[in-house]
C-alpha cells in the first residue's frame, strides 16, 4: 500500500479503499494486498476497464 500510495501521490488508506472497491485490481494475500505494477499504471493513467469513474471505454 505504501509503495502504491507513493506512485499515486495519495494516502495508503485511499489505495486500500480503491482495492476494496475494485477500482484497482488487486489480490489479498496473507493479510496484505498485491497490486500488479501494470494494474497500478493503468489506474494511474485512467486506463481501467472496471466500470469505475474515469474508466476508459472498451475498445
Amino acid at each position: 500500500m505504501a509503495e502504491a500510495a507513493r506512485v499515486l501521490g495519495c494516502n495508503p488508506s485511499y489505495v486500500r479503499r480503491l482495492c476494496h472497491q475494485g477500482a484497482i485490481p488487486a489480490q489479498r494475500l496473507q493479510g496484505g494486498w498485491v497490486i500488479e505494477a501494470g494494474a497500478l499504471d493503468d489506474y494511474r493513467h485512467g486506463r481501467t476497464t472496471h466500470g469505475k469513474p474515469g474508466s476508459a471505454p472498451a475498445a
